[in-house]
């Protein structure tokens, strides 16, 4: 059963008016699909899916690649997956990439490909990358500039406090 539910006030309706989809374990889908509402996939879909939230059954299975910003997979996927917020449970098992912001494995769930942590502006990696790059070229220029022996002492035993210090 494939239902997409649109008008304001209708059931289905998740968070802040997103539509709620729903393909049953009857549906096959060839081709990609695209939502920014909730997506729950019990069926065999063939081609991308891209969605707000990702539902995914035990006999839900994908063949092509995942985007969301959270996802629940329990099937087969055949595919890369890059959420937001992902959980594995026991019976997913992909086969591709993984790219997420926060994970939960459950034991039982089987990968086979690489894991890799998506780092948004909002753990301040963002800020640590752009302050770590100002900071860089001034520490060079004042090595540099500092007569052997009165520069920042790496490792004469020298504190962090000191060697910043130096710096200025």
């Amino acid at each position: 059963m494939f239902s997409l539910r649109s008008k304001p006030g209708l059931p289905g309706q998740g968070r802040s008016g997103a539509t709620f989809s729903f393909i049953g374990p009857e549906v096959a889908v060839t081709g990609d699909i695209a939502t920014p509402g909730q997506l729950h996939i019990d069926g065999k879909v063939t081609g991308d899916v891209r969605c707000g939230t990702l539902s995914q059954g035990e006999s839900g299975a994908i063949s092509g690649n995942i985007v969301a910003d959270e996802a629940r997979l329990a099937g087969l996927i055949d595919g890369g997956v890059s959420a937001g917020a992902l959980l594995l449970e026991a019976t997913a098992r992909i086969t591709g990439d993984v790219l997420y912001e926060t994970l939960t494995v459950n034991t039982g769930a089987q990968v086979d490909g690489r894991f890799k942590r998506r780092r948004g502006d909002s753990d301040g990696s963002r800020k640590a990358k752009d302050a770590a790059g100002s900071e860089e070229p001034k520490a060079k220029a004042v090595a540099a500039a500092a007569p052997i022996g009165q520069g920042p002492q790496l490792f004469t035993g020298a504190s962090a406090e000191q060697a910043a210090e130096a710096a200025e």
